[in-house]
């Protein structure tokens, strides 16, 4: 094992090698209930380490109040599943496939769900603390962190008066997760006494055996650490050798997940904005609930029309939204729905995928996952805010694909003076149609070039805001899109900064009357980038 060289791993072997004393089950519960946070390392493939924190979970939980369960295995931005399952709103399959448990997590079901039911049993608190990528060792440390913070956060908050943690067992050597929660404590002012149980160590299997101990089942290994032999070494490994074997087996599966290459776009977005997700607190009534790493999106892959009309109507989608949701998944590939905060995908396209990532960054800066459409008393108000919005994302969607360009993209730009038959062949328009909508983005352009010089709003443009929701979702599009593209090309001419882009990811528009000026404000300054209004004006 090649990761066995590294300096984490030899920083726990180092602490967890000498074998102190003998000791009981019992001299181990009792330390247990003396300390506020029990810390059990797992070796994920032994389904018998599993079932030694089960049992003693269940020990602790039957003597103690308030009690609550941390395990690694959920993601904490998965708490909100794992809690719907733990309440029976969803079923066991629905979890294990909204959590991706067998590409993120992959070992046998069974011995973990046993944990679980064990914190139900209990009415124990069951807590997800890992985050992404599990993948990278390089990424371990930031892992522990996160899983830190979430501890202490549970203490801070009074959530918990004693804190059970099965996590690897690497990840419990003192510099690492739980000096990462003792410092953690101090810096919110509160003490708390930690313990530490590890399982089948090999050096202290056999230290015991070489003193003719192997039978030993509890041993102390310092001050609030033990080791307990659950197993002999060879079920161990063959545990982890059948795992391993069962993970050959499988092959590729035909539904390819893009959860990972979404969250890799996503990622992209916030490098760019200078965003930590690991630690940009989301806050509400200026409470820290979650990290941003916490709230990235579920992603459905190639999924059934069947399946998406039943999670839009569990957010409390109308026919109407539920129509258009699935229409956009089929004429793009994709769709981000801010109620559900997932991205629905079709026909995978990369660019359509940055562009609804963008979505999701711009509405988890804003707040707004999880939350009812907004809608302003004044018509002009919604509009403005959705072009915004659109260009943020193709403005997104450009970071990823900076080839991506709006001037060849549009059919309202490149087929307008065609023929009928050509334009409404790959507009999908009828040609009347087609004119109204070019008709009210050049209107809206040549506004835009000095509004001030207006004394009325022209006609076209104010039956463009006010029309139907297809019509307005057109064109809300077109000028985003426009908008987008002059945002990128002026960030390259230093016309727009990186912190005022990211300004404008973060703002909500809650005023009436702010997206319009922050519309005309931004049209303003990108003035001398190009037109479609000039090049259709020759």
């Amino acid at each position: 094992d090649r990761s066995s060289r590294r300096k984490y791993i030899r920083e726990f072997h180092a602490e967890f090698s000498d074998c102190q004393s003998l000791a009981s089950f019992d001299d181990l519960l009792v330390d247990c209930l003396k300390s506020d946070i029990i810390y059990i390392g797992d070796y994920h493939a032994l389904p018998a380490a599993q079932r030694f924190a089960s049992r003693l979970l269940s020990e602790i939980a039957s003597r103690s109040r308030r009690v609550v369960l941390g395990i690694e295995m959920v993601f904490g931005r998965h708490q909100r599943i794992l809690d719907a399952w733990l309440a029976d709103e969803i079923s066991e399959a629905d979890f294990l496939r909204r959590i991706r448990y067998d590409l993120d997590w992959g070992y046998s079901w069974p011995s973990f769900r046993a944990l679980i039911e064990t914190a139900r049993k209990h009415s124990c608190r069951v807590y997800g603390l890992d985050c992404e990528p599990r993948t990278s060792f390089r990424h371990i440390r930031k892992r522990d962190r996160y899983a830190a913070a979430r501890i202490v956060s549970l203490l801070e908050r009074g959530d918990a008066s004693r804190v059970v943690v099965v996590f690897g067992e690497s990840h419990l050597a003192s510099k690492h997760l739980p000096g990462l929660v003792t410092r953690g404590l101090k810096r919110v002012h509160l003490e708390k006494r930690d313990l530490i149980v590890v399982q089948n160590m090999d050096e202290i299997y056999w230290q015991l055996a070489d003193r003719r101990l192997q039978h030993a089942d509890v041993v102390r290994v310092g001050a609030r650490r033990y080791c307990v032999l659950t197993t002999g070494l060879i079920e161990k490994y063959e545990a982890y050798r059948r795992t391993i074997e069962t993970w050959k087996q499988e092959g590729v599966d035909e539904d390819v997940d893009l959860t990972s290459t979404v969250y890799n776009v996503t990622d992209t977005i916030l490098d760019f904005l200078k965003i930590d997700k690991y630690r940009t607190c989301l806050e509400r009534d200026t409470e820290c609930i979650e990290f941003i790493i916490d709230a990235y999106p579920e992603v459905y892959s190639d999924t059934d029309a069947s399946l998406v009309r039943r999670l839009l109507r569990g957010v409390g989608m109308d026919s109407q939204d539920e129509e258009e949701i699935l229409s956009q998944v089929e004429r793009r590939g994709s769709c981000y729905v801010p109620r559900l905060n997932a991205i629905l995908i079709g026909a995978f396209n990369l660019v359509h995928a940055g562009e609804e990532a963008g979505h999701f960054v711009n509405m988890v800066l804003k707040g707004l996952i999880h939350e009812r459409a907004r809608l302003w008393a004044r018509q002009h108000d919604n509009f403005y805010t959705c072009v915004i919005e659109e260009a943020l994302a193709f403005f997104a969607s450009k970071l990823i694909h900076p080839a991506r360009n709006y001037f060849k993209e549009s059919p309202f730009y490149r087929l307008t003076g065609k023929p009928r038959q050509e334009v409404e062949a790959q507009s999908g328009h009828a040609q009347e149609e087609f004119d109204k909508i070019v008709r009210f983005i050049l209107v809206h352009k040549r506004m835009e070039q000095d509004y001030t010089d207006y004394e009325h709003v022209p006609e076209e443009i104010i039956a463009g805001i006010n029309a139907d929701r297809k019509r307005v979702y057109i064109l809300t599009h077109e000028l985003g899109y426009f908008l987008g593209q002059q945002m990128y090309e002026g960030f390259q001419q230093k016309v727009i900064t990186r912190e005022e882009i990211s300004r404008l990811f973060r703002t909500r528009f809650d005023e009436s009357g702010s997206a319009l000026n922050a519309y005309l404000s931004l049209a303003e300054r990108f003035t001398g980038q190009p037109s479609p209004a000039s090049s259709s004006d020759n």
